[in-house]
């Protein structure tokens, strides 16, 4: 009976010494197929971000607001950690960033029957009509050229409509989700419309802490060190090809 109760006891210890996992909030603009309420493991990069997190011995949780809404409360410590955010030197003034956890490829879209359409470089562009969305970070050379006119929307799928039905030559957007608009929203346009394979924009994305925050080395370094565990181990890799063949 001693011996059991000796057991017990010690048992109890471990648990009452073990440390607590932190409770963090993190907090990111609700877009599919990265970060989402509903959809089936709601969502790649979040999936990403928890596993490391969790890996890293904190307790995550996940709250939607609009991109300002994201960016702000994140920087006056409303919430711990922004999900996904491209690195400026700017923002790096008041952030520390992880290592990047995935990259967005920003490219173009065509009609499948438009083959004389190619992108190379900006001249391939010379009198196109291209749907922008209004207020994205595409590349200052994109922005300033002469070579082709900018028709800004508000969203994706607005543009996806309109070069589906031909009153614009191109759109351009991140390919995962110009993927996941097309099979939801478009499903029966997907193949007559082509990705084109060269991107115009490549950016990391990454999580940040105020560094305001007095965790915010110790919740960087502690995801940079799970994130590289994860793609060690395979586990990084399973949830990459888990989204990319939906």
């Amino acid at each position: 009976m001693d011996s059991i109760k000796n057991q017990f006891i010690s048992f109890a210890l471990l648990l009452f010494c073990a440390p607590m996992a932190l409770a963090i909030t993190v907090v990111a603009k609700e877009e599919a197929p990265y970060f989402g309420r509903t959809q089936q493991g709601r969502g790649l990069s979040l999936e990403i971000v928890e596993t490391a997190l969790k890996r890293a011995g904190f307790q995550p949780s996940f709250v939607f607001e609009s991109w300002t809404r994201t960016y702000e409360g994140g920087l006056i410590g409303v919430f711990d950690v922004i999900g996904s955010i491209w690195y400026t030197k700017e923002r790096a003034k008041d952030f520390a960033y992880s290592d990047p956890y995935i990259f967005h490829e920003i490219k173009f879209i065509k009609k499948t029957s438009s083959q004389d359409i190619q992108f190379n470089n900006l001249n391939d562009l010379h009198g196109l009509l291209i749907g922008t969305i209004k207020g994205y970070a595409y590349s200052d050379a994109f922005f300033q050229s002469r070579q082709f006119a900018r028709i800004p929307q508000n969203h994706l799928l607005q543009n996806l409509q309109l070069l589906k039905q031909g009153q614009i030559d191109l759109t351009l957007g991140e390919q995962r989700k110009i993927r996941y608009q097309l099979k939801k929203y478009l499903p029966n346009q997907s193949t007559e419309m082509t990705i084109l394979p060269k991107p115009l924009i490549r950016k990391g994305t990454h999580i940040a802490v105020s560094q305001n925050n007095p965790k915010h080395a110790e919740i960087i370094a502690g995801f940079n060190k799970a994130l590289k565990s994860m793609k060690a181990d395979g586990s990084y890799d399973s949830i990459i090809n888990k989204y990319d063949s939906k």
